[in-house]
């Protein structure tokens, strides 16, 4: 969401690393050898290779966890089960019964209003991605 910080924070971190690494650089491969230090430098960076996975996998409960993280991700899905939940309840018993069934799929297509509801959504999540660019012009919501 604001990759303006991310991208600063990383481009921080490798200048301090590429600022500081020649201090102790040759003091370490003078002790310890060249074969050992490169050793050394490749295990931290093969250890390191999963944390874009990890945080891609547990992302989510991360940043709904952190009291610093806007987390707009997590906001938008409470809001639209709210709204959802508010649609199933104004309409009495639900979709059951009030809907068209497509033969093709076997599936119901409500007719009672949830599907206005989900087409606000995805209006409204067009509208947010446009605002912050993260969605490509024509392109549909998932």
């Amino acid at each position: 969401m604001f990759a303006a910080s991310a991208i600063a924070a990383n481009t921080f971190l490798r200048s301090l690393f590429g600022c500081i690494f020649p201090l102790f650089a040759t003091y370490m491969f003078n002790a310890l050898g060249i074969n050992y230090t490169l050793t050394l430098l490749g295990g931290i960076a093969l250890l390191l290779v999963p944390m874009p996975i990890v945080f891609l996998l547990y992302g989510k409960k991360l940043r709904a966890r952190s009291k610093m993280a806007p987390a707009l991700d997590l906001k938008m899905g409470k809001r639209d089960e709210e709204a959802a939940s508010s649609d199933d309840s104004a309409s009495g018993s639900g979709n059951a019964g009030n809907g068209i069934v497509n033969r093709e799929e076997g599936v119901e297509a409500p007719t009672d209003g949830s599907a206005q509801a989900l087409r606000r959504r995805d209006e409204r999540r067009m509208q947010a991605a446009s605002r912050d660019g993260s969605m490509r012009e024509g392109e549909k919501p998932d």
